[in-house]
């Protein structure tokens, strides 16, 4: 588990959107162990997990419906241009999902490695490293999405081997990446003289239909309620494949910098996708640095608006001062979990919960 200071009954209620006294009542239900402070007052200190725990114990108490009956979404994360803060929300929402009682599968697919470190795992240390330093084996990438391809680049895995669970079972599972998988692109990308383009681009797609429907033992994904690509900026075959394979498409956009070029680029890469397959993604575009005080802010919120007016959520994430740490420099933790009360964590809530409702998943 990764370590982030525990948490008083008052945040732990603000993360799971509920009060003090249902957050008792929970405990009480669920019989969940939380430990309480040795020293003065013995109030009771949460950790991430027990949070995470008692959010799925809630909404597996609001829901009667069979885990077979359930409907899976899988997603990806992507821009077509850096610096919008793609990663950070990628891990955040999973975060977000995981408070709402989702099990989350977070998959990253950039060989930068940024969503990884973001939840805590170092995918540049070598195990001699880590023993000089002191860092558990536990935050090392020996493993990626890869190992999970069949007839991979460098030997298959089975999905528990490979998923990372920081903050426990009921928090947002990860699938790695470090630097090795531009192995995988290099194996998507070769064209073999008795297979066809085309059915190298539905790899992804038939891997998580296999799952969801457990036919493939090695990648049984049939518990998790979303499944999240995080994708490169640049058009891979990786990116172009996980595009293909999902549902929906999440496009953060910086309302500080022109957006239209990269979107229409996007749409046109959608449309050509659509056309070529019979089906693409649906666009839902996130809004983020939105700041109404700015002239500019707004002539690009009233342009993509014209534009893109049903595929916009309709709440944006507003520039703020606990987020640069978290998109300059890639925090080691997910804001909405290191900073529960901030303004910026109660925006990433409300767009997490416009996803979840935009993705049809507020009742499953």
């Amino acid at each position: 588990m990764l370590d982030i200071k525990p948490y008083k009954v008052q945040a732990v209620a603000q993360l799971l959107g509920t009060s003090t006294v249902n957050v008792r009542r929970m405990l009480d239900e669920s019989g969940i162990d939380v430990a309480r402070q040795e020293h003065g007052p013995k109030t009771r200190i949460f950790t991430a997990e027990n949070i995470f725990d008692l959010a799925r114990h809630q909404a597996t108490r609001k829901t009667k419906h069979r885990r077979g009956d359930r409907r899976q979404v899988v997603a990806t994360v992507y821009a077509p241009k850096r610096a919008v803060g793609k990663t950070t929300l990628t891990g955040n929402f999973a975060s977000c999902f995981g408070l709402r009682g989702m099990r989350t599968l977070s998959i990253d697919l950039d060989l930068q490695a940024d969503l990884t470190l973001s939840f805590g795992y170092n995918a540049d240390l070598t195990p001699e490293e880590a023993v000089e330093t002191g860092i558990p084996r536990s935050r090392l990438v020996e493993s990626h999405f890869g190992n999970l391809m069949p007839n991979g680049p460098m030997g298959r895995r089975t999905l528990p081997e490979v998923a990372k669970k920081p903050y426990g079972e009921n928090g947002p599972h990860l699938v790695p990446a470090d630097v090795t998988l531009d192995r995988l692109d290099a194996m998507l990308s070769y064209e073999d003289l008795d297979q066809k383009n085309a059915s190298r681009d539905r790899m992804l797609a038939q891997l998580l239909q296999d799952g969801r429907a457990k036919k493939d033992p090695n990648f049984d994904t049939s518990e998790y309620d979303i499944v999240l690509f995080d994708a490169p900026s640049s058009t891979t075959r990786i990116t172009r494949c996980a595009l293909l394979a999902s549902d929906f498409v999440i496009c953060p956009v910086s309302m500080e910098h022109n957006s239209s070029k990269g979107l229409s680029y996007l749409s046109s890469v959608l449309a050509q996708m659509h056309d070529q397959f019979g089906r693409s993604p649906e666009l839902i575009i996130v809004a983020n640095f939105f700041d109404s005080a700015s002239i500019h802010v707004m002539t690009q919120l009233s342009t993509v608006m014209q534009t893109y007016k049903q595929s916009l959520l309709q709440c944006w994430i507003r520039r703020s001062g606990d987020f640069p740490k978290a998109i300059d420099h890639v925090s080691d933790s997910p804001l909405v979990l290191s900073k529960p009360s901030c303004s910026a964590t109660s925006d990433l809530m409300d767009c997490a919960h416009a996803l979840l409702a935009r993705m049809g998943m507020m009742n499953a």
